[in-house]
């Protein structure tokens, strides 16, 4: 029986799954996620440079040629990324038609609570499949990227000031908290929607052959939805509001600290807006592992929920078509 709530084995089980069916593009991507970790620290310490060296100096020379190195930077940053998505994107969508194929050839075939009803395979073709494709795609990449991304400025930061840097790492243990609790409420809901959405398929089939009971089941039915949808709106775009509202806190904390340090001649002034550059440059890799995290979640819900109705995730039904 499937939980709502975040579970390792399941987790453990879709990853195999997207390794068994796409490693050597996974191996690919992973490769190009690699060179953004370099590109992506060399605009801070740019920044540095142009601020305590070029400007300060007033050396126009020094100025032009990091200037020149930055655009440099920022070119290459581009087509790095462009060349990841385009490579996600391809591994997604080679995952979304292995199990929309798996899921036609297994049509009327019995699994163990007996045959998968119209309604739930057409929800599984529709709206099931692509969740999980989407988070195969970068499943493996992104932490690679992202979590190395995160690494490698909080070592940056603790390299140029270590208790700047502490202070920073402070400033995100709340949004560490917050995330899966709120999360696991999001699970709840949304294995509740699905449940739902197969039922109304499941209703509205059998409306069409004149079962009043039925379609009065399926108007039901559509309204819990809409009522759920909210629900997970209001959970989702509160947990925004909270990480934004940190996210200010945390800049309005290195910008307290940093200036009594400056003024009190601990440090540079290139140096607080080098962190506070690399704070802004955390939040991209840091939302982006809390939403992995948030379709991680939804990815395994859905994988747990398809695999009870329909068995086409295990090795021997990659056997059987050839996979």
């Amino acid at each position: 029986m499937t939980t709502s709530t975040f579970s390792f084995s399941t987790v453990a089980d879709l990853y195999r799954f997207i390794w068994r069916n796409s490693s050597r593009q996974q191996w690919l991507t992973c490769g190009v996620a690699l060179l953004t970790l370099p590109l992506t620290l060399a605009p801070i310490e740019l920044q540095r440079r142009i601020i305590d060296g070029a400007i300060a100096d007033r050396d126009v020379e020094l100025l032009t040629f990091l200037a020149g190195i930055y655009v440099v930077v920022i070119i290459l940053q581009q087509g790095v990324k462009f060349s990841y998505n385009v490579l996600c994107g391809r591994i997604s969508e080679h995952l979304n038609r292995l199990m929309r194929d798996r899921i036609v050839a297994g049509a009327g075939k019995a699994d163990g609570s007996g045959e998968t009803d119209d309604g739930s395979m057409v929800s599984m073709l529709t709206g099931e499949v692509e969740p999980i494709g989407g988070f195969g795609g970068d499943s493996y990449a992104q932490i690679v990227t992202e979590a190395g991304v995160l690494l490698t400025i909080f070592a940056y930061m603790f390299y140029t000031e270590f208790w700047l840097a502490v202070v920073a790492v402070i400033a995100f243990i709340p949004q560490a908290l917050a995330t899966p609790l709120v999360q696991d409420r999001i699970n709840d809901q949304s294995a509740a929607r699905v449940k739902e959405i197969r039922a109304v398929g499941s209703d509205v089939i059998d409306a069409k052959e004149g079962n009043e009971e039925k379609r009065r089941s399926a108007r039901g039915r559509i309204g819990r939805i809409f009522d759920i949808r909210l629900l997970i709106f209001k959970l989702k775009f509160g947990l925004k509001a909270l990480l934004n509202f940190l996210d200010h806190a945390a800049d309005l904390v290195v910008l307290g600290v940093g200036g009594y340090m400056v003024i009190g001649g601990q440090t540079e002034i290139g140096v607080v807006v080098a962190f506070l550059s690399g704070l802004d440059r955390l939040r991209s890799p840091w939302r982006t592992l809390i939403s992995y995290f948030r379709i991680l979640s939804d990815a395994q819900l859905r994988f747990g929920l398809m695999r009870e109705k329909m068995d086409i995730f295990s090795e021997e039904a990659g056997k059987a078509d050839g996979v």
